[in-house]
């Protein structure tokens, strides 16, 4: 049975004492029922996993003592997700199973057909809040890294946050699209962009302006998908693929 798992903010992880926060240890003291001496695992969302146990538990005060700490490097290749703003729900989607599947970064898109806009005020919130949507998925799945989350309203803001020599993939069927097996090379590249539009797709000007900058028309097959469908289509193949090319290296 796996330990149950718990966040910690701080940025490094050394064994001894920790205190989680109210909330952490509200979670495992009321929800998981956990008790004195129980395995616990600590992600700091960093890349280091602990392994410890419970010390103290003190209503929604919780202490583990940590003695196992691993530092676990970012997944391969490293992907980048560049999405147009979708409606709650869907982004909500995107978000918690992006990090399931170890995306390195996740760039919010404003496009010009996006439905979704945030108001500048309530920024701050929105991103606290996908911040924790994020390391509950963190949580759930057991990534030691939370994403990198970019808020972008133009695409020269994309851009600036793109790593350089990466391999980029638009989804959608402009153009003459081509398969994967067609657009990536026998050795698999070390960084990935992938673009995918909001519900109304990007505009034919950003397409123009996407393809422009280097992307390359992929197909997801014949089938029109919706936005959150698409990116995590094309996200579980990338990943499965780094995978399985990474174990043939081993």
């Amino acid at each position: 049975m796996t330990a149950p798992r718990c966040f910690s903010s701080e940025p490094e992880l050394f064994p001894g004492l920790l205190e989680l926060s109210k909330e952490e240890g509200r979670h495992l003291s009321r929800v998981r029922r956990i008790s004195v001496a129980a395995t616990v695992t600590v992600l700091n969302g960093r890349g280091t996993v602990a392994q410890g146990r419970v010390a103290t538990i003190d209503r929604d005060r919780v202490s583990i003592e940590l003695d196992q700490i691993h530092s676990i490097p970012p997944e391969s290749p490293e992907i980048t997700l560049v999405i147009g703003a979708l409606k709650q729900s869907a982004w909500d989607e995107v978000l918690k199973h992006a990090v399931e599947l170890g995306v390195n970064r996740i760039i919010r898109f404003q496009s010009q057909h996006a439905v979704s806009e945030i108001k500048a005020e309530k920024e701050s919130k929105k991103n606290q809040r996908w911040q924790e949507c994020m390391r509950e998925a963190c949580k759930q799945s057991g990534n030691p890294w939370v994403p990198e989350l970019v808020l972008a309203d133009q695409l020269e803001t994309v851009r600036q946050h793109l790593p350089e020599s990466a391999i980029e993939l638009l989804a959608g069927l402009v153009g003459t699209p081509q398969s994967l097996a067609e657009v990536l090379p026998q050795r698999l590249p070390e960084k990935i962009v992938v673009w995918i539009g909001p519900e109304g797709d990007f505009s034919p000007a950003e397409q123009q302006a996407i393809q422009s900058g280097g992307a390359q028309v992929v197909t997801l097959g014949s089938r029109v998908l919706r936005a959150e469908t698409a990116a995590l289509a094309l996200l579980a193949h990338l990943r499965l693929l780094g995978n399985e090319y990474n174990d043939r290296l081993t």
